[in-house]
């Protein structure tokens, strides 16, 4: 394969070839474990286990922290996931049983939240409004009170998803004409639901991007840091995500917002890269223009705080007027400015002022 690997693991042979564990360092990834990064780490307070993904960050990043949302998607534990090297190839085990169609069960009420330009009936929204976690930004101020609903982002009855390291992402097809071989690769059977979410992902990355747009689909940390560090021209960036502890659970409440804290203005560029549904991370990424972010602070009706990201669609005039968005909050296409909170796992990119 042309891949060559410096080795800190478990090794156990299964049929002749060796199993390397995650826990596997590769040689263009060591390369970056550098003092710097180290120190970096350390400079941000951070508990670090070394990582392909954790150390490529505090390279090129350092002086940003890291989300607690995306620390939660970088993989400690050997047993999680499982790499495994042979004459046919690199084989992932992520840990996902190649279940069929049925022997899952659909999330219950999620539908399709779109605020921004792209079309969204009605009749596409979730049942419960709180999963869109929208509001007009007159009403982002402390004291508003809001029913949120803040979820889990996954596959319906899925494990724990993880970022897989940039030298074996990259080796495993991302393109719906390979999707069959992927699979196979993935140990996920073609008629699963977990399948179908894949061909879904595949299909929104392969679509051509909306006038004006910038979009890709990174497959690895590594590949997401490259993005954005290239488009915002810069490795002084402000990285914003809604961290939800993975240990909380997902309850509809009523929210009172407790704080916020603006993070840029309409002009300055920024980008969101969007959770996939996908058996380990994969992101798709496009620039917001119009728009204002900030960090809000909200505290639930048990007494539980989240601190979450807010996007803010300044120009709204072009929009579909059928958009769920303006029948949701009651307003017509530019007649005010429109807020939503980032789901779990969503994370925007900004230069730091």
């Amino acid at each position: 394969m042309g891949m060559h690997m410096h080795v800190w693991y478990a090794c156990i042979h299964n049929g002749g070839f060796p199993r390397l564990k995650l826990s596997i360092y590769m040689d263009k990834v060591l390369s970056h474990l550098s003092v710097a990064a180290i120190r970096a780490a350390h400079l941000q307070g951070e508990r670090v286990s070394w990582t392909p993904s954790m150390a490529y960050w505090h390279e090129k990043l350092p002086t940003t922290p890291m989300p607690e949302a995306l620390k939660e998607l970088i993989s400690t534990n050997d047993e999680k996931v499982e790499v495994n090297v042979g004459k046919g190839g690199v084989k992932v085990n992520v840990g996902m049983p190649p279940r069929k169609v049925g022997t899952q069960k659909q999330a219950k009420g999620v539908g399709r939240c779109v605020a921004g330009i792209n079309y969204a009936a009605i009749t596409q929204m979730p049942r419960d409004i709180s999963l869109c976690m929208l509001l007009l930004e007159k009403d982002l101020v402390g004291g508003t009170k809001v029913p949120l609903t803040f979820l889990h982002e996954s596959i319906p009855n899925s494990h724990q998803k993880y970022f897989l390291p940039r030298a074996v992402a990259d080796e495993i097809p991302f393109s719906s004409d390979k999707l069959s071989v992927a699979l196979k690769e993935l140990n996920i059977a073609p008629d699963s639901i977990t399948a179908l979410a894949m061909k879904e992902t595949l299909q929104d990355c392969e679509s051509p991007a909306m006038k004006g747009e910038t979009k890709f689909c990174p497959t690895s940390l590594e590949a997401m840091i490259d993005f954005t560090t290239s488009k915002l021209g810069s490795n002084r960036l402000t990285v914003l995500a809604t961290n939800f502890s993975k240990t909380s659970k997902s309850v509809r409440q009523e929210y009172t917002i407790t704080g916020v804290k603006y993070e840029s203005k309409e002009d300055k560029a920024v980008y969101y890269c969007h959770s996939s549904q996908y058996p380990y991370a994969v992101y798709l990424c496009h620039d917001l223009q119009g728009t204002r972010t900030a960090r809000v602070w909200v505290k639930g009706e048990d007494g539980s705080t989240v601190e979450a990201a807010a996007i803010c669609h300044t120009k709204t005039s072009s929009w579909n007027p059928d958009n769920m968005v303006f029948q949701v909050l009651n307003v017509k296409p530019g007649a005010a400015s429109i807020c939503h909170l980032a789901r779990q796992g969503d994370v925007l990119w900004l230069t730091a002022d």
